[in-house]
């Protein structure tokens, strides 16, 4: 006989919750989803962290799971709650994260007609539904534990996304029995493997090759293939090109990695143009990875030639079917979890190898002309980011918010951990830095997290500061102030000369901003300054670590 217990609407989600092991939550209270808020009270194996902004928490939970490679959860409530937290929603959606946020609706149906209720929205469910890979409402609390499996279950089912959950508020207050068999978690699906056809011919094609090239992004590490992708790129001596999300896949000092952020062709061309197969792991070959800078889209003339120059012949291997051969012709595609697609190459190759070119020379060589390149474009933050790489733990983990500094950072910056980079260039939302840093920090116990920020990204969440001193999650924020928004006022000047408007800042005081949070701030004019605060701070015991604002003066440019 199933023993049933009664449970409201609340209870239900924060049973629910628990019984999949969460234990961080994230968001904030509001008349709407207070039942939930209740019944956590009561619940001290889930830690609840309270934000102050929707999309702070959003972004917490995002950078949550990017680290802990586990789904990050967000509760927010009616109407506003769900258009501030879009913004991570979509995010989650463009760099294939599984977060799922959990969200309060008004009761009964509107017919598309407005009632003038409380946070009413014309379309809640759809407006998620279009930001999501996996929607739902439900209508009675007996169907609150599936729905949250559910919703667990789809993302981590083959490629992570976004997951969105409502419940209408007269159900959270509702009592129902459930079965306590309806809270156990359920068995994982087993990853999905290649099929034994594509596979032979993967093999013939990588036995054939003489100078392949390897293209890795997120779902590598999303599979846990790490290890076996760098024995196989050793066993192939191939090189591996590692874009800005993707930029902490394998470790930066091995002899055969490249980091780049974009496609500079002039850079990269000789090393393609050389390879006779790519094999491309874990990647969609997004247009933010392949699309080549203007100028150099505009001496390579049509637009087909504005892309990345890859081999003819293409390994294709990704989780999600709808990505193989979208942007680029694959020879072969291989539907499946890296991991195992990348065993099972292992074993094809392991009697018969192939012949293979050393070609180490080649990847140093382009290494040092992308460093040369990263300097020319960002040279002013490049000594403050050697400074960080020399007081940082190799273990260290760091946020690179859509800043100069973050967009140098995700270039050049040397990573050696997976799950130890941030980089959310695709959606490419300003200000995402330091609430990401919390939610990494939470998932990242016992390692440093730093969170690289622009003046003007970082005041759009400045508010989660107090966060980070309630919370007590000792994240690191280094603001880099040149009194602008650069990248846009660059390209603002260079398309319309001596025409700038809106993209020079007032700035606050940014350690006094930090001390009226009551959180450590500094300011450092020098790099040496920099190792030397940051030593002392990461000599601290772990149990005195507090947040610190560290203030990185710029030069700033003129109106």
């Amino acid at each position: 006989m199933q023993q049933s217990v009664s449970f409201t609407g609340g209870q239900a989600v924060v049973a629910s919750l628990r019984a999949h092991h969460i234990e961080v939550v994230f968001g904030i209270p509001g008349v709407h989803n207070l039942p939930i808020y209740d019944a956590l009270y009561d619940e001290p194996g889930i830690r609840h962290v309270l934000a102050r902004h929707e999309q702070g928490a959003g972004y917490m939970a995002d950078g949550y799971a990017r680290i802990a490679g586990r789904p990050g959860v967000a509760l927010v409530i009616t109407g506003p709650g769900v258009t501030n937290i879009a913004t991570p929603l979509a995010d989650a959606y463009a760099d294939s994260v599984p977060l799922l946020v959990i969200a309060t609706s008004l009761p009964g149906k509107t017919d598309g007609r407005s009632w003038g209720r409380l946070h009413e929205l014309k379309d809640q469910l759809g407006l998620a539904q279009s930001l999501v890979g996996w929607c739902h409402e439900v209508q009675r609390v007996a169907e609150i534990p599936e729905a949250i499996a559910e919703a667990l279950r789809q993302t981590r089912a083959g490629r992570p996304r976004g997951a969105f959950l409502q419940i209408p508020l007269d159900v959270l207050e509702e009592q129902e029995s459930i079965s306590l068999a309806a809270l156990e978690e359920s068995d994982a699906e087993p990853p999905a493997a290649p099929s034994e056809e594509a596979l032979r011919r993967a093999v013939e094609l990588l036995r054939a090759a003489q100078r392949p090239v390897i293209l890795a992004g997120t779902g590598v590490s999303a599979a846990g293939a790490n290890h076996e992708l760098l024995r196989l790129a050793e066993l192939l001596q191939a090189p591996v090109l590692l874009g800005g999300k993707s930029h902490d896949v394998l470790p930066n000092d091995h002899p055969l990695v490249i980091t780049t952020r974009g496609a500079p062709s002039r850079t990269l061309g000789p090393l393609l143009s050389r390879s006779d197969l790519a094999l491309v792991i874990g990647s969609k070959l997004g247009m933010q990875r392949t699309t080549l800078p203007a100028l150099e889209r505009s001496r390579s003339g049509p637009t087909e030639a504005g892309r990345l120059p890859l081999p003819e012949r293409l390994i294709h291997i990704d989780i999600d079917a709808g990505e193989i051969g979208r942007r680029y012709p694959a020879s072969v595609g291989l539907v499946a979890d890296a991991r195992l697609a990348l065993i099972a190459l292992l074993e094809g190759l392991q009697e018969n190898p192939g012949q293979y070119e050393d070609r180490r020379e080649e990847v140093a060589a382009v290494r040092a002309a992308l460093s040369k390149r990263a300097f020319q474009i960002y040279g002013e933050v490049m000594p403050w980011l050697e400074a960080l790489r020399t007081a940082l733990p190799r273990e260290s983990v760091v946020v690179a918010d859509m800043t100069m500094a973050g967009y140098a950072a995700a270039q050049v910056f040397p990573v050696y951990e997976p799950r130890s980079f941030i980089h959310a260039s695709e959606l490419c939302s300003i200000g995402t830095g330091l609430p990401l840093a919390l939610g990494a920090q939470l998932a990242a116990q016992g390692r440093p997290v730093v969170a690289l920020c622009g003046d003007g990204g970082f005041l759009q969440n400045v508010g989660e500061l107090a966060t980070a001193a309630q919370e007590r999650i000792p994240v690191v924020t280094i603001v880099f102030n040149d009194a602008s928004y650069t990248a846009v006022k660059n390209d603002q000047l260079q398309r319309f000369p001596g025409r700038s408007i809106a993209t020079t800042l007032e700035p606050p005081d940014y350690v006094a901003l930090a001390h009226a949070f009551r959180i450590e701030g500094q300011r450092v004019e020098a790099p040496e300054a920099l190792v030397a605060l940051l030593a002392r701070r990461i000599g601290q015991p772990a149990e005195e670590a507090r947040p610190l604002l560290i203030e990185v003066p710029l030069s700033q440019q003129s109106h």
